[in-house]
């Protein structure tokens, strides 16, 4: 898209004696006229940031990002667009809003959705080759956002790796109010700091900012975390990801997931009715340790938060579980192996099918404050944890103990 400055011709002559602008001296005036002189004649390039509509200006989203310039944001009128969107650096992807966009209404789960992110969508099934319905550009630093669209339907691809939704590879953009669902190969997105198929770490890590989005019914995770991902996972709602034919091979997929050395946070989310509602697989070392808080984690089919680390001499994978509620799931409330240390505060863990918490081969356990009730065997249960500082836990109304020790000895 061409960008333009109207340019008034001035004509040659003496100007008369009243040329200045009323307000200015001639003085004033003659340094602006040096300033722009500069400004016109300097070898730096300027960029104007640009609004482009589509289907106004271009009739396609792929179109409008191959015109679009870093800083530009692409508009995208209410529609159904059948075509897979490859982002570029710095550029912004938005649904349009007019005059009533913006309202809260009824979406596909609990919590209200923006009207933009339902009347604007992005729709794979006519995309028969194999791959990302939304991928961005790798490694880059550069800003960008993708804000209120609905993306479905992405059809069962015959691939060597797991294609998701959104690919989002060490890169940071944000990703706001969106809807993601119907994807029948694997999950909604994929937050990673690795190569393509699991290879090695790339040198810029994931850091994107998921919050407010909708992600349901996809054949994989709702959201899934490679290695190096530190994203932010923000108040979305994740509800009926579960892996095809899971209930006959016992392979269950997570609400959120996250895999080795992943320390994402993930805070004020609500998970139900998927495989498990997080799931941390292979947990590996890190300084930092991964922060679950304040999320909401019911009816799901085996754990509401199961964590397996990796174990072993010189591990150290900490895990702080805080202000959750964690209820009526088909298993365990909160279930750990394998880890070095967890602390569990401030939670309500209550109605599950088997424990509330269950800790089993944990170094150390902190277990402080938490409600603890009505669960169908013990409240907490400890099985090879040596070290643990259990108190001020309120433990009511489940059915075989309130606080159950195996054993604290290592086979």
């Amino acid at each position: 898209m061409m960008k333009s400055v109207k340019m008034h011709k001035i004509r040659p002559g003496n100007p008369p004696s009243n040329w200045c602008p009323k307000g200015f001296d001639t003085v004033q005036v003659s340094i602006f006229c040096l300033f722009l002189l500069i400004f016109i004649l300097s070898p730096v390039s300027y960029s104007f940031c640009a609004e482009i509509f589509v289907p106004d200006d271009y009739p396609t989203i792929t179109d409008a990002l191959e015109m679009a310039e870093a800083g530009d944001t692409i508009i995208v009128k209410p529609g159904i667009y059948r075509e897979r969107i490859k982002m570029k650096a710095g550029v912004n992807l938005v649904s349009y809003a007019g005059t009533d966009g913006d309202e809260l209404v009824e979406g596909p789960g609990k919590r209200k959705v923006l009207k933009r992110a339902l009347r604007t969508i992005i729709d794979g099934s006519d995309l028969s080759e194999p791959g990302y319905l939304i991928s961005f550009p790798t490694e880059t630093t550069e800003p960008m956002m993708v804000d209120g669209f609905t993306f479905q339907n992405m059809p069962e691809y015959v691939s060597s790796i797991n294609l998701f939704m959104m690919e989002i590879r060490a890169c940071s953009p944000r990703v706001v109010n969106n809807i993601f669902k119907g994807n029948k190969t694997w999950g909604g997105i994929l937050a990673t700091g690795l190569g393509i198929g699991m290879g090695p770490p790339l040198e810029t890590k994931a850091e994107p900012y998921i919050a407010h989005n909708v992600i349901c019914y996809n054949n994989g995770p709702g959201i899934a975390n490679g290695s190096n991902s530190a994203a932010k996972i923000l108040d979305n709602e994740i509800f009926g990801n579960r892996f095809k034919d899971s209930a006959k091979r016992r392979h269950f997929a997570p609400g959120i997931g996250l895999r080795e050395k992943a320390r994402p946070l993930i805070e004020g989310n609500l998970c139900y009715n998927n495989g498990v509602g997080i799931g941390i697989l292979n947990l590996d070392s890190s300084p930092e340790a991964l922060t679950i808080r304040n999320n909401e984690i019911h009816h799901n089919d085996i754990a509401g938060i199961s964590i397996r680390g990796v174990g072993g001499p010189g591990i150290e994978s900490s895990v702080l579980i805080e202000f959750n509620r964690i209820f009526n799931n088909l298993e365990v409330g909160v279930r750990s192996t394998k880890t070095t240390s967890v602390t569990l505060r401030y939670n309500e863990i209550f109605g599950n099918k088997k424990s509330g918490i269950s800790l089993w081969d944990v170094n150390r356990a902190i277990i402080e404050d938490n409600e603890i009730y009505s669960n169908y065997t013990t409240g907490i249960r400890l099985l090879a944890v040596p070290m643990a500082r259990v108190r001020r836990n309120h433990i009511y109304g489940n059915v075989t103990a309130g606080v159950d020790i195996v054993s604290w000895e290592k086979e």
